[in-house]
């Protein structure tokens, strides 16, 4: 702790005065910071909406209530559309994601140099664009209907499957593997009898996980 000279006393303090002066040095650079991104926002907002948005919302509000309970009748099919979209989708998109995650991951890929960059290529692409995007162009491709929201859920959902499923790859405990790949195993059974069984509750996780947002 600094400790200065006061009339032949010492007296202790939490910061010098080169640390207080850096600490509000930090303050005032990130309050005019604060400053300045709220002048840009302010220039760029148009007032008079926030100002009448409760009027808005109160309208809204008196309109959508009380509900139209007739509609729920007609709720059955759509709701039965969604959860297969999500699960056909959803699986499609694990089916998918599996070889991509082996081929990214550092421990079972079979080129660092060539293979994985496409395989990681694929992964940050797929979850780069949002499933409404892909929607929209699957539809402008195949037409509207169920099947467009299969794929577009499904290749949306493939980066996010794959990350996850190789990083779990890369994170496995090696002393298994060694031990199998001792006995003289072949790659395949390496990766079916070492590996695939420490990633199967990482899998699991991920299914369910994707499956719930893809259904959201």
């Amino acid at each position: 702790m600094p400790v200065l000279e006061k009339n032949g006393l010492k007296v202790w303090q939490r910061r010098t005065q080169a640390e207080s002066l850096m600490r509000w040095a930090a303050w005032l650079t990130g309050t005019a910071v604060f400053v300045y991104c709220w002048q840009q926002i302010s220039e760029s907002t148009t007032w008079f909406f926030v100002w009448d948005a409760p009027r808005i919302a109160e309208d809204i509000w008196s309109r959508a209530t009380p509900p139209r309970w007739e509609y729920i009748t007609q709720l059955g099919r759509p709701i039965w559309d969604t959860l297969n979209i999500a699960t056909l989708g959803t699986l499609i998109a694990l089916c998918l994601a599996v070889p991509v995650a082996f081929l990214a991951a550092r421990n079972t890929t079979p080129s660092a140099t060539f293979i994985r960059p496409v395989a990681l290529l694929i992964i940050v692409s797929t979850r780069s664009i949002n499933s409404l995007i892909w929607a929209l162009l699957l539809i402008a491709v195949i037409g509207p209907g169920v099947l467009a929201g299969v794929v577009a859920i499904a290749i949306r959902s493939i980066g996010f499957c794959a990350k996850l499923i190789y990083e779990a790859i890369e994170e496995i405990d090696h002393t298994q593997v060694e031990a199998i790949t001792a006995t003289g195993a072949s790659r395949w059974q390496v990766m079916a009898y070492g590996i695939v069984p420490q990633i199967a509750p990482a899998f699991a996780g991920v299914a369910v996980f994707r499956w719930d947002i893809n259904i959201r």
